[in-house]
């Protein structure tokens, strides 16, 4: 393996990586605590935005599915441009959501959502320029 494959594809494996690892808690895969901190995180959000916290499950899991599916397009290389695309997306959500709703630090975490949030953002946006002609193909340009 070179190094410049190595450049190309280490960014979309650990974009995928983290994408991954934080379904533990949107699903509730990694149990009932982190169940709950993810619930607890995504009423915050929703109660930020609508006034109340009915919307949570809905918030959470559709985070969580998208999140699955961005994964999934980074991870095949034939469409690890909408991936990228697609993470991009979802971590300028998270990133704004964090500033502007739920906070940079959020219960205990010092800050380690954040910092997540933007590894992915960064990974994405490399997966993102490397893949720009592919991308722009799904367009029709």
């Amino acid at each position: 393996m070179t190094l410049k494959s190595i450049v190309k594809y280490l960014p979309r494996i650990i974009a995928a990586i983290i994408l991954l690892e934080t379904l533990l808690f949107k699903f509730g895969i990694g149990g009932e605590a982190f169940l709950n901190e993810s619930r607890s995180l995504f009423i915050n959000l929703t109660t930020a935005i609508f006034g109340h916290g009915d919307f949570e499950a809905i918030f959470r899991v559709g985070t969580g599915i998208l999140e699955l599916i961005a994964s999934i397009l980074l991870l095949w290389p034939k469409h690890a441009g909408l991936g990228a695309l697609l993470g991009v997306g979802l971590m300028m959500g998270a990133i704004l959501s964090h500033i502007f709703f739920i906070g940079i630090i959020v219960g205990n975490d010092g800050g380690q959502l954040m910092v997540m949030a933007l590894i992915v953002l960064m990974c994405c946006t490399k997966v993102l320029f490397d893949e720009k002609g592919n991308v722009l193909a799904y367009f029709g340009k």
